[in-house]
């Protein structure tokens, strides 16, 4: 349960430091850039938080489904 809960708290973390924190402060960033040669080569989800939202999803479902498997044999 202890790995679990740290699986939950670490991806909820990366997902919650990625949509608050580094999209915010890139996207104004990327928007002054906007409409210029240089934005093409600018990628407006910085490596690590692009398609962070599935990533946390699929990682709380993968939890979610051990758990789950783990109280079923528990009985």
């Amino acid at each position: 349960v202890a790995v679990a809960a740290s699986i939950v708290i670490l991806s909820s973390g990366q997902w919650a430091a990625c949509r608050f924190y580094v999209l915010p402060s890139v996207w104004p960033w990327y928007a002054k850039y906007s409409g210029t040669a240089q934005s093409k080569s600018i990628d407006p989800q910085p490596m690590g938080c692009s398609d962070a939202d599935n990533r946390a999803i699929t990682a709380l479902l993968g939890v979610l489904t051990t758990l789950i498997s783990l109280s079923r044999r528990a009985e």
